[in-house]
């Protein structure tokens, strides 16, 4: 399994809550073409300007197929906000545990 994370840093508050509405909005549908992807955003109440995005993938070709779509719907979004952005791509080496709530 391949992991890729977004940390995104913005200006304001307003900003950040305005990039997180858009990917509310165009994920869900972008996504239905798509099996096997999970796409994860979180937020810290203590950094309300920072979005975290954690994406999962089963493979290199559907994450190619992903990083396209961030290409041709989202990237004009980040360009116009301009949040300072860290990328990390990895393969997962260890997945411990076990999130049943039985």
């Amino acid at each position: 399994m391949l992991v890729k994370i977004f940390v995104r840093t913005f200006s304001s508050n307003e900003d950040c809550e305005l990039f997180e509405s858009m990917l509310e909005t165009k994920w869900p549908s972008l996504l239905q073409t798509v099996k096997g992807v999970r796409f994860r955003s979180l937020k810290n109440p203590n950094t309300p300007n920072v979005s975290v995005v954690i994406w999962e993938f089963p493979d290199k070709e559907i994450m190619k197929n992903i990083e396209k779509l961030i290409q041709e719907n989202i990237q004009k979004y980040v360009k116009t906000l301009t949040p300072k952005t860290i990328e990390f791509t990895g393969v997962v080496t260890q997945d411990l545990g076990d999130l049943s709530f039985n």
